[in-house]
């Protein structure tokens, strides 16, 4: 069965589509996964570090990124998804014969337009507009898991916003991994993304969710290694379950953004970030709930 992996925060800014393709990466090359990357960000910035600027453009023009998956697909019956999907991406070379390589369904700027299309579109004298909502993010959801058939690993890029599709990936999710920096904002933004994956309404409807049986967990990205990140961090380990592995502040990782036409080594790509990504694909892919999607 495949693994759906949502990489989430309603805080912008954090790190999370350089996280996203980073565990993208690791998942390809250090477990033999096949991998699917989905850019539901209309920054688009994971679809950029996976095929550069021009084959994103590249594309849209084509006609196959999220957005036109969604639109051309809302009303049919399921059919062929790859022609929206553009394989062996990224500048990790991987050899031919190995398994694990990256897919990519890249994103689209005009993602957040087209939700609020289709909710117009699919208005009924019937429903109100929580119902028809609701009916479009299900949709939606429905439409993503498609790919399960395709994958080992669906990596999912979310938006910092309540989009349709951001809210489809929480729902479809197997696990949430959501990055933060240590400040004081955070704190607000984990609260909100938390209740949003457990299902809740309330802190004490959270609290009352053991940490440990919760659908996602926290990842300290950015660390400057000092005594004011510590105690931010070990006050919001008492709210929220934290990954042990963290990710320090690097030009590696920084410069990871950059997509390259020519294919490197892990160690080449990551450099002195790959201890602590490689802590990071091991403790994220083994947790509870991926174990079980696998084992289902």
């Amino acid at each position: 069965m495949t693994q759906f992996l949502a990489v989430s925060n309603r805080k912008g800014g954090v790190g999370k589509s350089t996280i996203a393709v980073m565990l993208a990466h690791a998942a390809a090359a250090w477990s033999g996964r096949r991998v699917l990357v989905m850019d539901l960000d209309t920054q688009c910035n994971a679809s950029l570090m996976l095929v550069g600027g021009v084959g994103w453009e590249r594309a849209c023009r084509a006609g196959r990124t999220i957005a036109d998956y969604f639109y051309d697909r809302f009303d049919k019956v399921a059919e062929d998804e790859s022609a929206y999907v553009v394989t062996d991406v990224g500048d990790v070379a991987h050899s031919r014969m190995a398994p694990g390589r990256i897919s990519l369904l890249p994103g689209s700027q005009r993602l957040e337009d087209l939700q609020g299309e289709l909710l117009l579109k699919h208005s009924k004298k019937d429903l109100d507009a929580d119902a028809i909502a609701v009916q479009v993010r299900g949709r939606m959801k429905r439409l993503m898991k498609h790919f399960g058939q395709d994958f080992d690993l669906v990596v999912l890029d979310c938006p910092p916003g309540l989009s349709f599709a951001a809210l489809a990936a929480l729902d479809l999710a197997h696990h949430v991994v959501v990055p933060f920096r240590p400040d004081f904002v955070s704190q607000f933004a984990l609260d909100r993304v938390a209740m949003l994956i457990e299902r809740v309404e309330t802190a004490e409807q959270l609290a009352g969710i053991a940490l440990a049986e919760r659908r996602y967990s926290c990842l300290a990205n950015g660390l400057k290694g000092t005594g004011h990140e510590r105690l931010l961090i070990d006050q919001l380990a008492i709210d929220h379950p934290l990954l042990a592995a963290r990710m320090p502040m690097l030009d590696s990782v920084a410069r990871a953004f950059d997509w390259d036409e020519t294919k490197q080594s892990m160690e080449q790509k990551y450099a002195d970030a790959i201890p602590y990504l490689r802590a990071l694909h091991d403790e994220v892919l083994g947790t509870p709930q991926l174990l079980r999607a696998v084992s289902a």
